[in-house]
């Protein structure tokens, strides 16, 4: 499976001009993806977009972080990697492509949101979730 996830990267990330140095570190969400199970990174690519309403594009990456800790101080940081650079796109929302983009977590739960009020302008968008204790 992990197999065919990656050939599905590497397919789908020849028909882009976003691409990080080696598309091996990212994991799609239509194959497998273990959660972090303590602080880490975790490498994934944004490409099952659904359209909410008020022109609000949604990709969750379901159970994804961990349940969390007893002391419940857990900090996810969640990154858009565009030509090549980290930009931070929880906690504030940035212009990509001339609309908003921004991700929150919920639970076990990262989104990654976008707001245009045309057809999404790109397929996939390659993300970095941190997670800090």
């Amino acid at each position: 499976m992990v197999f065919a996830g990656a050939v599905t990267i590497v397919t789908l990330s020849s028909c882009t001009k976003e691409q990080p140095a080696s598309d091996s570190n990212f994991v799609s969400p239509s194959s497998y993806s273990p959660p972090i199970s303590q602080a880490g990174n975790l490498y994934l690519v944004a490409n099952n977009w659904v359209n909410y309403g008020n022109q609000i594009y949604v990709n969750t990456f379901k159970g994804v972080l961990p349940a969390g800790n007893a002391s419940g101080s857990r900090t996810v940081m969640v990154y858009a990697i565009i030509e090549g650079k980290e930009v931070q796109i929880s906690q504030t929302r940035i212009t990509y492509k001339g609309n908003q983009l921004w991700a929150n977590d919920s639970g076990v739960d990262v989104m990654i949101n976008y707001q245009c009020n045309t057809d999404l302008p790109f397929s996939l968008l390659y993300i970095r979730v941190q997670v800090k204790y």
